[in-house]
């Protein structure tokens, strides 16, 4: 899975550095039969984060060295290995909170977001059926054309063509790879892409006749445009028992904030939830609690982190986040 998301990404960023503005075109339409649970992620608001402009050089002056060594030691080609060895503390060097901010913004006059549409119903190789698209006002059909023509100039890459109707999907397969990815931008504004390519051909066959449940349609509705990260799904089958349906959003801005709605089956198994909810948020947020706790001048930062508890109200189990962007700044800076 990790080869063809790094594909994906792979993709995403040729496309957003590519081509002339376009509009952006509407998601949904592409999604499979039967999507189930879909994640939304606004890159066009992360882009905007002011807390984001402000912790990623800060981040970099703390943790950079160290992230740069991990890297180096993983690299198995030694002329890369050397590259990043000699670029490496450069580019480190240069990541200030200017850069940083004049990057992302111009970044967010070009790209929406990024939205994965699941089936978890039905699977292939223990893999879910998924779609994955990128909004960006850069995406337009001529732009595959392009990518075309520079994987074909590789000799360790196999592409293929399939016309769907008007619409050219490529697939491509690396000889370290042994999935195939498969691709195309079926209108202006917008990239379809599978590890599946009859499931990208079937998407762009239905287009916006997909068949979906009408709860999940409504809890699509619940979508925002200042939402960072939204994530909604109704539970397989095989979960039923344990709940229904969930939403959570997540936003970066000044500050963070988050929210998670589980609708169980009842109130028992809603308090079955919390439990398991609460044991998972210490265990993801136990660290950062502790060093806040040992640094008093972090208590409103650990106060914010205590408050992020699991509650059931009836069937219904809901949890939020909300730490201050100053507080959380304030503890990357403290950090040892």
């Amino acid at each position: 899975m990790r080869r063809w998301a790094l594909a994906a990404l792979t993709l995403v960023s040729l496309a957003i550095l590519s081509a002339t503005p376009a509009r952006a075109a509407d998601p949904d339409k592409y999604f499979p039969d039967g999507t189930n649970m879909v994640v939304q992620v606004n890159l066009n608001q992360m882009l905007g984060s002011t807390l984001l402009h402000k912790g990623i050089p800060l981040a970099s002056q703390k943790y950079g060295d160290a992230v740069l060594k991990m890297l180096v030691e993983r690299i198995p080609d030694e002329n890369a290995r050397g590259m990043i060895e000699q670029i490496g503390p450069q580019f480190l060097a240069n990541i200030s909170e200017e850069t940083v901010t004049g990057f992302m913004m111009m970044g967010k006059q070009n790209v929406q977001d990024f939205v994965f549409a699941v089936n978890s119903a039905k699977e292939s190789n223990n893999t879910p059926q998924v779609i994955m698209m990128l909004r960006s006002a850069r995406l337009e059909p001529s732009l595959m054309e392009q990518f075309a023509g520079m994987i074909q100039m590789n000799p360790q890459a196999e592409l293929k063509e399939e016309k769907v109707g008007d619409v050219t999907v490529y697939e491509i397969k690396m000889q370290q790879q042994p999935q195939p990815f498969s691709f195309c931008i079926p209108e202006d504004g917008i990239m379809v892409m599978s590890p599946f390519k009859n499931i990208l051909i079937e998407a762009i066959k239905k287009k916006g006749q997909g068949k979906l449940d009408p709860k999940f349609k409504e809890l699509l509705g619940q979508r925002k445009a200042s939402y960072t990260v939204f994530a909604a799904g109704l539970a397989p089958k095989e979960k039923q028992n344990e709940f229904k349906h969930f939403v959570g959003t997540l936003t970066l801005d000044k500050d963070v904030k988050g929210n998670l709605i589980v609708e169980c089956k009842d109130a028992d198994t809603a308090q079955e939830q919390v439990k398991k909810a609460n044991d998972e948020l210490e265990g993801m947020l136990g660290k950062l609690k502790e060093f806040a706790n040992r640094h008093g001048e972090l208590k409103p930062l650990a106060d914010s982190l205590k408050a992020v508890k699991a509650e059931a109200d009836g069937s219904t189990v809901k949890a939020n986040l909300n730490i201050k962007g100053d507080e959380l700044l304030k503890a990357v800076r403290e950090a040892k």
